[in-house]
């Protein structure tokens, strides 16, 4: 059903991670907030195109543009932008912003990152909303998932969608849980997609939220700080987690190469995984 929007504390959260990623995006150079194309070592190096909100317009994203740049050959270019994803269009739409990108820079594969600011009530136009969690939420947003996804990646080309974090907040935690069951779901029925899952990357031994992890091995010794004050961004050493653990199923997955061993448990779905992987998806649940 679809509702007028009344509830403004949407619209605090909103302006509360548009605070934290800026805080985020302020530890890295200016420079590496814009979208850019790299120049690659070889003319015909694979092209891959990065987009998404603040994770992917902080150092999330940064790292992982270097790192296949740099480590691999790749031809990258990066699109991000805090506070924006696919529940606001009349904010910021991301259907258009992806077109303007691939027909600039045509990508061979793709990666995406959002759902941190989608949590809310879905824009549908003409001031009407789907809000969080009435039945048809799940739908919609699966919806626009899809129909960015056939912008970005028609034809089955390799899309990786990178999941939400184990988060602080209570209320938050719960809600990307279903975004990324959402999520995980919709790649594994699409043709080339891949969803990556970074829940217990960040997580500690028991799956619950962890503002630091251990950082050489022994128990009890070293630790560093892997999230960022707000308990929902990361660290400059925990994207350096995720971006290590992206490429490492990225790179292997586009160039055929052995998938490094230590990730052979790695929660990444493909096409085809659907009835392992994707639990049911339940109007109002978690």
């Amino acid at each position: 059903m679809v509702y007028p929007n009344k509830t403004p504390e949407l619209t605090r959260r909103r302006l509360l991670l548009a605070a934290a990623g800026a805080t985020t995006a302020a530890l890295l150079p200016r420079a590496s907030q814009a979208a850019r194309p790299s120049a690659p070592v070889d003319p015909n190096a694979k092209k891959i195109l990065i987009l998404g909100d603040s994770m992917i317009a902080g150092a999330v994203g940064l790292f992982l543009e270097n790192g296949l740049r740099k480590e691999h050959g790749y031809s990258v270019q990066r699109k991000g932008k805090s506070s924006t994803g696919l529940a606001r269009p009349d904010f910021f739409s991301w259907p258009k912003e992806a077109q303007a990108q691939v027909e600039a820079f045509p990508p061979d594969a793709v990666v995406a990152m959002f759902g941190g600011n989608d949590v809310q009530g879905l824009y549908m136009g003409k001031g009407q909303w789907i809000t969080w969690p009435e039945p048809g939420w799940s739908a919609e947003y699966a919806r626009r998932i899809n129909a960015f996804a056939d912008i970005v990646a028609p034809g089955g080309k390799p899309l990786f969608w990178i999941g939400m974090p184990v988060m602080r907040p209570e209320k938050f935690h719960v809600r990307v849980q279903r975004v990324n069951t959402i999520f995980r779901a919709e790649m594994a029925i699409r043709p080339g997609g891949h969803f990556i899952d970074i829940w217990r990357l960040l997580a500690n031994d028991r799956g619950e939220y962890a503002e630091r992890l251990d950082s050489d091995g022994v128990p009890g010794g070293k630790s560093e700080r892997v999230r960022a004050g707000d308990g929902i961004h990361l660290s400059v050493a925990g994207a350096h987690r995720v971006e290590a653990h992206v490429r490492a199923i990225i790179h292997p997955t586009l160039s055929g190469t052995p998938t490094d061993p230590t990730l052979a448990g790695s929660p990444t779905v493909a096409a085809g995984d659907l009835a392992e992987a994707a639990p049911a998806i339940v109007p109002g649940g978690a």
